[in-house]
């Protein structure tokens, strides 16, 4: 089969390599739909700490069921999505699901083999999620990054009626946007830079955005809805985390979902302190989390289409990495046919 290998940092050819070999507990997959995430970007490029090399990267995707265990209830035929990480299996935490808080949490496409950036896959069937047979391949690829929005959600403990600011307005901000107000948020502010990401937004029906190059964010927030009861910091610089606990009314909550990097290492104590604000990280998701991101999608309460800019065929990978980093204000979210 075709699939992408990252050999290392900005070397990630298209090679001919041999088909996933299947356990008895394991799926096999054909991929119909990948999408290329932030966190690919930083892989391609030598930036996550995470890395392991060599390795096929990808790690959101939807397919199609070539075989299956017979004690799982998948069939031949069956749209599905993977959830793409695995742990010991035997601690209190994979147990429960929660996954990230296993000692042994890596994610496939990242740290372990068998990304979805190829042809085929193989995953344990308990990871395997069905999708309904209606819901579009697109749509089934965003389940991954819908699940990071309601996890950071459910990590924030979003009430009904809250006022939220998300600071950074690519894909996972605004799927936290819409996650927020699916579960009841009144008021949403988007703080984005780029004008075309703003215009997307609105699409996507928040009402509330902030240009922060060009006005005051802390001053926006308080002119428009006050002081927020959660904030969702996307970009994770110094500058977006003081701005995040001067936002915040006191016992707020700072949800941290920025991959760590060098601005990021140091938070600002004062206003932690002295506001006794809730600082709280959000990694990836939990198992529990698929099914309800599958639910949102599923029912329209998040809608993905907008973000998806276009779709290439799996050759035309490297240029899709290029895209993003090149015209953000025209490229959100690119997604990858392998049966191209």
């Amino acid at each position: 089969m075709k699939a992408i290998v990252l050999k290392g940092p900005n070397d990630f050819p298209l090679e001919e390599v041999d088909n996933p070999i299947a356990t008895a507990e394991d799926v096999e997959i054909t991929v119909r739909m990948a999408g290329i995430c932030g966190t690919d970007v930083h892989l391609l490029r030598g930036r996550n700490p995470f890395a392991s090399y060599p390795i096929v990267p990808g790690h959101e995707y939807m397919g199609e069921v070539l075989t299956a265990p017979e004690n799982s209830s998948l069939m031949k035929g069956d749209k599905v999505t993977v959830y793409p990480a695995t742990g010991c299996g035997k601690c209190e935490a994979c147990r429960a699901g929660r996954l990230p808080h296993c000692s042994q949490f890596m994610v496939i496409g990242v740290r372990l083999p068998g990304g979805c950036f190829a042809e085929r896959v193989v995953a344990n069937y308990k990871r395997v999620f069905p999708l309904p047979h209606e819901m579009d391949d697109e749509v089934g690829a965003m389940v991954e990054p819908t699940a990071v929005g309601v996890h950071a959600n459910r990590r924030a403990g979003i009430r009904g009626r809250e006022s939220v600011v998300v600071i950074g307005g690519g894909t996972i901000g605004l799927l936290i946007a819409q996650v927020a107000v699916a579960y009841g948020a009144s008021r949403v502010i988007l703080s984005e830079p780029i004008a075309e990401r703003r215009a997307l937004a609105g699409k996507l029906g928040l009402e509330l955005m902030c240009d922060p190059h060009r006005e005051d964010l802390v001053s926006f927030t308080r002119r428009s809805i006050g002081m927020a009861d959660v904030v969702f910091d996307v970009v994770g610089t110094g500058k977006t985390l003081a701005e995040a606990e001067d936002m915040l009314r006191p016992d707020g909550r700072l949800v941290l979902i920025a991959l760590p990097h060098a601005e990021s290492q140091a938070i600002p104590y004062q206003n932690i302190f002295a506001k006794e604000l809730k600082v709280i990280g959000s990694r990836t998701y939990f198992m529990d989390d698929f099914p309800e991101a599958i639910e949102l999608l599923g029912t329209g309460k998040v809608t993905v289409r907008p973000l998806i800019s276009t779709i290439l065929p799996l050759d035309r990978f490297a240029e899709g990495v290029d895209l993003l980093e090149r015209e953000p204000e025209r490229y959100v979210k690119i997604m990858i046919n392998p049966r191209r």
